[in-house]
């Protein structure tokens, strides 16, 4: 891209200078073949020197006027990819945003989960060992009572 940048003006100013040269090259080759006297031509010469430097400013003037235009093309068109890219850029940055943000969301509730999970579990642990020691405690009385029966039994016999 930047070798049809810098060839371009390098094109634009071989094609103005081969045109003023062809020009140049064109009217003398008319005035000198025609049969004139010298003041003919001298005057015919100075009407074509004219002519070519009234071209020659038009063409200047005609280049200058595209160059800048050219300029304001690309400077809008520059200016509206900046645009978009910010535009793009924001939208991207808010995505990223409200992702971080649903991770963090769905991360606390997780853990809010496992906290009551664990609460849970913990209460039932209790609960049974609860239930477990009750009724390790019925069994040895019912143990000890019928070891006092069999003892009362024993005892009469």
């Amino acid at each position: 891209m930047n070798t049809e940048t810098n060839t371009l003006p390098d094109k634009r100013g071989s094609v103005l200078m081969s045109t003023v040269v062809a020009g140049l090259a064109g009217a003398a080759i008319a005035l000198l073949t025609a049969p004139k006297s010298g003041r003919e031509l001298r005057s015919d010469l100075m009407d074509k020197l004219q002519t070519l430097q009234v071209k020659g400013a038009e063409l200047v003037d005609s280049c200058k006027t595209k160059a800048a235009e050219t300029a304001q093309i690309v400077k809008e068109h520059s200016e509206a990819l900046a645009d978009k890219a910010h535009d793009v850029t924001e939208r991207i940055a808010d995505q990223a945003h409200q992702a971080a943000d649903k991770a963090r969301d769905l991360t606390d509730r997780a853990a809010d989960k496992a906290h009551e999970l664990t609460d849970q579990a913990s209460d039932k642990a209790h609960a049974a060992a609860d239930k477990a020691e009750s009724a390790a405690k019925e069994a040895a009385s019912r143990a000890s009572n019928t070891v006092d029966r069999v003892a009362q039994q024993a005892s009469r016999s």
